[in-house]
């Protein structure tokens, strides 16, 4: 199996005999499941039980193809990647389960653990910000260089980052699905804990979409008392303003005194402003 180039020169810096790891060579081990422990960085906390029902069955009929990944620890073993498959193991009833034996210290079993899931999309935005977070501050790493070793964009780390500012209670629900990560980045411009909460509530019940819920965060963070009349708009200004956001995407104001004004260009978070900035330059965006 080839590894995708997403993971780029960071991953290979850090585990520089990752293809021996991940890829088996000569006949794997046969572990005894009850000796195996789980990796203590797993990212993963929830687990979708009919999935695993669906791997199980699929075991009990071919197997399992590709070994589970450990490292020795004392008289039992630690789990470096494959849980999903050791769990519906487990489910199938085996007893014991093909394994690589593999030398690796914390960071390595953590930036592993991280980069399955990453590569299968199985986190939810809630696991995610709480791995990105762990592993920069247990590994002293800026958030810029965990972009280089995850292959994802410095910003989308930021992105994920601030979901940790949300009350519990909303993370909760971002964590469920029930609300998007761009609902919760939306309701961190609100002030204070409570507000948070209570809008999360009036989003789950009245089906706010992002963009419904930015308004209404808007019109919350207060601007009600300005309530003076915007002046009348010239034709041929609000066309350029269509024009713009046409092109760009995103909400443009142009304002204009007699040839000279401001051009306002709005975006929610920094990947719509790398997105911007690549249109403005005319440069294609990274594959």
């Amino acid at each position: 199996m080839k590894r995708k180039r997403a993971l780029g020169r960071g991953l290979e810096s850090l585990l520089p005999d990752v293809k021996e790891q991940m890829t088996p060579k000569g006949t794997p081990a046969e572990i005894d499941v009850l000796a195996i422990d789980p990796n203590p960085f797993q990212p993963r906390i929830d687990w979708d039980e009919s999935e695993l029902s669906s791997l199980a069955n699929s075991i009990k009929q071919q197997g399992i193809i590709q070994p589970v990944v450990l490292r020795k620890n004392e008289d039992r073993f630690q789990l470096i990647a494959g849980e999903r498959r050791l769990r519906a193991s487990i489910l199938a009833g085996l007893q014991t389960i093909p394994a690589l034996i593999r030398d690796a210290d914390d960071e390595q079993m953590m930036a592993l653990a991280l980069i399955e899931n990453i590569q299968r999309q199985d986190l939810n935005p809630i696991e995610k910000a709480e791995a990105f977070s762990r592993f920069c501050n247990e590994f002293e790493l800026t958030q810029e260089e965990l972009a280089k070793l995850v292959g994802i964009s410095r910003s989308a780390i930021a992105n994920f980052q601030r979901l940790m500012d949300l009350p519990d209670l909303t993370k909760t629900m971002v964590r469920s699905g029930k609300l998007s990560m761009g609902h919760g980045r939306a309701l961190l411009g609100l002030p204070d804990s409570d507000t948070i909460n209570r809008m999360a509530k009036l989003t789950l019940v009245r089906g706010y979409n992002v963009r419904t819920l930015e308004d209404e965060v808007r019109k919350s963070t207060g601007k009600r008392s300005n309530k003076k009349k915007k002046p009348q708009v010239l034709p041929e200004i609000k066309q350029l303003e269509n024009e713009l956001e046409r092109a760009l995407g995103t909400r443009v104001s142009l304002k204009d005194s007699g040839g000279s004004g401001k051009l306002l260009i709005e975006y929610s978070s920094l990947d719509e402003l790398d997105r911007i900035l690549i249109i403005i330059r005319g440069q294609r965006k990274p594959v």
